[in-house]
C-alpha cells in the first residue's frame, strides 16, 4: 500500500505534467485544429494560428471569424507607432502589423527589433494584442 504522502505527490504531479504545455506546443495544437476547421475556444472565441489565417482564400470565411483570436509567434522587425491613445505598434517578420496597449511599450523596446514575441490578436486587423509570456502591469 501506498504511503498517502506518496500518493498525493504521484497523483499531484502525474496530473501536472499530463496538463503542462509549452507555447511552442500549445501553438502547434492550435495550428493543427485550425487548418482542420476544428477550432480551440478561448473565453468563448475561436483560436487560430496566424498561418492557418492567411490560408484562408474566401472573403467570407474570413469574415465569419471576426473578433476571433489569431497566435502570431514571430520577430519585431520595426516599430510604426508609439502614442498615448492608440499604443505601440509593430510590424513582425511574418508581414503582420501588430498592435498593443501602451502598457507593452517597455517590455517590446527591451525584446527589440529582430526579438522574438508571442501574441494573441483580434481579427482582422491584428489588434488589441497581448503579449504572452510577459507579465502586464
Amino acid at each position: 500500500m501506498l504511503n498517502p504522502f506518496k500518493l498525493f505527490l504521484w497523483l499531484y504531479f502525474g496530473i501536472y505534467a499530463a496538463y503542462a504545455m509549452d507555447f511552442e506546443t500549445f501553438y502547434q495544437q492550435v495550428h493543427i485544429q485550425s487548418l482542420e476547421k476544428n477550432y480551440i475556444r478561448f473565453r468563448g472565441r475561436k483560436l487560430l494560428s496566424y498561418e492557418s489565417y492567411h490560408l484562408i482564400s474566401d472573403a467570407k470565411e474570413k469574415e465569419k471569424l471576426y473578433d476571433s483570436l489569431v497566435l502570431v509567434f514571430t520577430k519585431i522587425s520595426r516599430f510604426i507607432i508609439f502614442n498615448e491613445q492608440s499604443g505601440v505598434g509593430i510590424s513582425t517578420e511574418l508581414g503582420s502589423h501588430l498592435q498593443f496597449d501602451i502598457k507593452y511599450y517597455e517590455t517590446l523596446e527591451n525584446i527589440g527589433i529582430r526579438g522574438e514575441i508571442k501574441a494573441m490578436c483580434v481579427l482582422p486587423y491584428f489588434d488589441k494584442c497581448i503579449l504572452l509570456g510577459y507579465q502586464a502591469f
